[in-house]
């Protein structure tokens, strides 16, 4: 079998997440940060014959790279697979599945408290913040907007800082698509760490006060763990 172009990105996203993966599941795939305070799991369309484990993705996609038109020959006994083109192959062995970091299982979405869409270029300005301004954090609050009519309404702000800094300098963002649920006040905190997403137009995040939120491109779902720093309703 060849592997499509689309389940490649996912590989070489979560490549990102952890080094540790399963596949095998019909027509998903699931990463996790060996912290566990982020798991991504993401529709494919490539069919494996059976599950199988992969110790370090990224040797294993560089096996693959090594080859122009890789086609992937699965051992009877699952074993290993054979990585072959144009009379040359390499033997890719499996790693013991029990002995990996992995997840099987979603997270079910608590109530939501706020949501908001980042534009790719959102993104990548907020990572180029971070570390422009050596700060690690970033923080979802309420903030109060007037229009030139005077007008006075919430608006959703995200700030790039160091929440364990006072003195720490800050990049700020007025976040789209935003909408909020609560009357409570709230400041809710991501890593920017973790911030570790495939490549898509547009990220739709859904934050909870649980401390848990989740972020749905057209592929990939993640859920990320909001840090204990986090405010809500003090």
């Amino acid at each position: 079998m060849k592997l499509s172009n689309e389940t490649k990105e996912v590989l070489d996203n979560f490549a990102g997440i952890n080094a540790n993966l399963v596949i095998g599941d019909e027509g998903f795939v699931r990463s996790v940060t060996t912290a566990k305070n982020l798991l991504a799991k993401a529709t494919i369309t490539d069919n494996f014959p059976y599950k199988f484990g992969i110790y370090d993705l990224n040797s294993f996609l560089g096996s693959m790279a090594m080859f122009d038109d890789p086609d992937l020959e699965f051992d009877d006994k699952q074993k290993f697979v054979k990585i072959k083109d144009k009379g040359r192959v390499l033997i890719y062995r499996f790693a013991d599945i029990g002995n990996l970091v992995t997840s099987d299982k979603d997270v079910n979405m608590p109530e939501v408290d706020v949501s908001f869409t980042l534009s790719h270029t959102d993104l990548m300005t907020i990572k180029k913040a971070s570390a422009t301004l050596q700060a690690s954090h970033f923080v979802v609050k309420k903030h109060e907007h007037v229009d030139t009519d005077g007008n006075v309404s919430d608006v959703l702000l995200g700030v790039v800082t160091d929440t364990k800094n006072a003195s720490s300098n800050e990049f700020a963002i007025e976040l789209n698509n935003s909408s909020i649920n609560t009357s409570e006040t709230f400041e809710f905190v991501f890593d920017i760490n973790n911030f570790k997403f495939i490549v898509s137009d547009d990220y739709n995040f859904e934050v909870s006060s649980k401390l848990i939120s989740s972020i749905k491109t057209p592929t990939v779902t993640y859920w990320s763990a909001l840090l204990k720093t986090s405010k809500y309703g003090e």
